[in-house]
């Protein structure tokens, strides 16, 4: 009879995980429709993987979640670490890279793991094949970002804080489209772009993305929408671009500031339109982070200047990490205002 070997580290992951959850005394439906049973609310939360920052941003709209949280995934997009505004006892979590394995995840024995749901065939299935619970969410678009708040708020047993979330949320995209659904739409490219000493390269998000969603929830026609296939970035060449001919251009970057590609050398021959730069402050408002509310406001002062007069983007920032974060006024003034500069000033 052949025999399956395991590694030492799989033997050390099965020990500490070998015994199912017993007694469960609620379940849990994940993004992927997985259903989880917990005896109570897990008392030790990883966060890993790829997008791990967008899944820390979600759950720390629990104020419960801090002192559940063990582990947590890289948090620096290479804008800035906003994680440490977020938990005062950062330091004492465990922090991995993205490309963590399993046995780093084990070290810090969690009852909980959440990855983003593109992950669940490398990481997340080893994870659940040694016996570690795995919990996915999506939060790609507004319609499952408000599904996964509802997933977050079953997992820590904080249903009403999910539901004024939600509501939280939800008026405001409402207050938009109410404002932008009798206005002409004005075309609009949201791009990233980047410039070597050889050459510009463009690319543009799939077509049901939420970049495609918040241009058009701002009232706006987003014009790579007919070529934006796939499942990542794609590719587009400056034919293309001109043939687009955008009355916006809304230029990402989530490494570098998007302020400084707007104004690369090179970079004002390249389109006719308006160009500006997505606002950022840790990280790019055009993500499927939390942040996409404050984009989705943006974008429609943007395009729609004359139906918005009395946005203030500085008073929007400031009630959005107020409210959801319970960041204070003084510390938004210093640590993250700053960062919104160039936004703000055309505001």
């Amino acid at each position: 009879m052949k025999r399956t070997t395991l590694s030492v580290p799989a033997l050390l992951l099965l020990a500490l995980y070998a015994s199912p959850l017993a007694g469960a005394s609620y379940t849990v439906t994940d993004t992927l429709g997985r259903i989880l049973a917990f005896d109570a609310v897990p008392e030790r939360i990883v966060i890993a993987g790829r997008g791990s920052l967008l899944l820390t941003d979600a759950l720390y709209l629990f104020p419960g979640a801090a002192s559940r949280i063990v582990g947590v995934g890289g948090t620096d997009q290479g804008q800035g670490d906003f994680y440490p505004l977020l938990d005062p006892s950062y330091r004492e979590k465990a922090r991995f890279t993205n490309n963590v394995g399993p046995e780093a995840i084990a070290a810090a024995r969690p009852d909980l793991v959440l990855l983003k749901s593109y992950l669940k065939e490398g990481l997340g299935h080893t994870l659940e094949t040694v016996g570690i619970p795995v919990l996915y969410l999506d939060l790609e678009s507004p319609a499952r970002f408000y599904s996964d708040i509802g997933v977050l708020g079953d997992l820590l047993q904080e249903s009403e804080r999910a539901q004024y979330l939600v509501d939280w949320y939800r008026t405001r995209v409402g207050a938009i489209e109410l404002v932008v659904s009798a206005a002409a739409r004005p075309t609009a490219l949201v791009v990233s772009y980047s410039k070597t000493a050889e050459n510009a390269s463009f690319t543009v998000p799939p077509a049901g993305w939420l970049q495609t969603e918040m241009v058009e929830k701002a009232g706006g026609a987003p014009v790579w929408k007919s070529v934006g296939v796939g499942n990542g970035w794609m590719k587009v060449n400056i034919e293309q671009l001109a043939l687009w001919d955008p009355q916006y251009v809304l230029v990402v970057s989530y490494g570098t500031p998007a302020t400084g590609v707007v104004k690369s050398p090179g970079a004002e021959s390249i389109w006719k339109g308006k160009v500006l730069a997505f606002p950022a402050d840790f990280y790019s408002w055009d993500q499927p982070d939390t942040r996409w509310i404050l984009g989705l406001e943006w974008v429609a002062a943007t395009l729609h200047p004359d139906l918005l007069q009395g946005f203030d983007l500085r008073r929007e920032v400031t009630s959005f990490y107020m409210e959801l974060y319970g960041i204070d006024e003084a510390t938004i003034a210093a640590e993250i205002l700053p960062r919104l500069a160039e936004a703000l000033s055309g505001n």
